[in-house]
């Protein structure tokens, strides 16, 4: 599975968890779908998105890696 759709959903969960504080419900909805279908990469999200960097990154680490 492609790491943005990953992200996406572990954006969402965080937001569901009360991770995402300060951050809009809307803009989060957006984001994940943006990541999903392929109109913005990880790189491009946090370059366009400076509140997300940090966030992102948290999501990519709480990802389990599959061999």
């Amino acid at each position: 599975m492609k790491k943005e759709y990953l992200v996406a959903d572990e954006l969402q969960c965080m937001f569901l968890e009360g991770s995402l504080p300060g951050i809009k419900e809307e803009i989060v909805n957006l984001v994940s779908k943006q990541l999903r279908t392929g109109d913005i990469t990880i790189a491009e999200l946090i370059e366009d998105y400076p509140l997300f960097k940090d966030k992102v990154i948290q999501a990519m680490e709480r990802i389990p890696i599959s061999n």
